[in-house]
C-alpha cells in the first residue's frame, strides 16, 4: 500500500492534501481522483475547466494529472 496526495491547482493557486490516502494500487489512485472530482462539481463551486486534480506518490513524484472537465464524463 502507498501513500497518495491529492492536490486541486487552479491558475491562481494549488489546494494541497497533506495527510494523503493509502491505496492499493493504480486503478485505486484513479478511481478515488474521479470520486474527489465528481463530488466537487455536484457541488457546483468547482465548474471551471481550467481546474486540475494532480495525485503524487510518497516521493512527491506527479502520478497522475486529470483536468476537471474531462473527470466529470
Amino acid at each position: 500500500m502507498y501513500r497518495y496526495f491529492f492536490h486541486i491547482r487552479r491558475v491562481d493557486r494549488e489546494d494541497s492534501d497533506h495527510r494523503g490516502v493509502v491505496l492499493p494500487n493504480d486503478a485505486a489512485v484513479l478511481d478515488h481522483a474521479l470520486c474527489i472530482i465528481k463530488d466537487l462539481r455536484q457541488g457546483g463551486e468547482h465548474n471551471d475547466p481550467g481546474l486540475m486534480m494532480i495525485v503524487r506518490n510518497e516521493s512527491l513524484k506527479t502520478v497522475l494529472s486529470l483536468p476537471f472537465l474531462a473527470g466529470y464524463a
